[in-house]
């Protein structure tokens, strides 16, 4: 019976650990709404590499080509700061996104922090769906 209770505090030691480690993946930008098409040929989309400012979420949204059916939606508010209107803007240079107030910088492909920055949190990322070729639709 000792046996068995050991066995039982370690599992739980164990999920616990596993929770808390997972704890920090997640984004502290809370949830807003998010659901708006764009012409994609009628914006700097039009080719891989291309990206766009659009309004919405907290801070707008920044969409990335990057290829010729894959785009990459987050929420321009950094996970750090954005309680202090700190946004992202892209640096074509580095394929990444760079917070205006802290400095942070974030991987294009899939919005997560740098190692020097000071999030360590991911960017609120977006659906990018492509409709007929022609116009894509952002959302959550």
């Amino acid at each position: 019976m000792k046996y068995l209770s050991v066995k039982i505090n370690v599992v739980f030691c164990l999920i616990s650990l596993l929770f808390i480690s997972c704890g920090g993946g997640g984004t502290t930008i809370p949830h807003t709404r998010v659901n708006f098409t764009i012409p994609v040929y009628s914006t700097n989309l039009i080719h891989v590499g291309g990206y766009e400012y659009f309004t919405g979420g907290i801070s707008g949204v920044v969409v990335y080509r990057m290829d010729m059916s894959n785009f990459c939606a987050y929420d321009r508010a950094c996970p750090y700061d954005w309680e202090d209107n700190g946004y992202v803007i892209f640096d074509p240079a580095t394929l990444q996104l760079k917070c205006q107030t802290c400095a942070s910088s974030f991987n294009i492909l899939n919005g997560y922090p740098m190692m020097d920055s000071k999030a360590n949190s991911p960017l609120r990322a977006y659906q990018a769906k492509l409709i007929d070729d022609m116009r894509l639709q952002i959302y959550n």
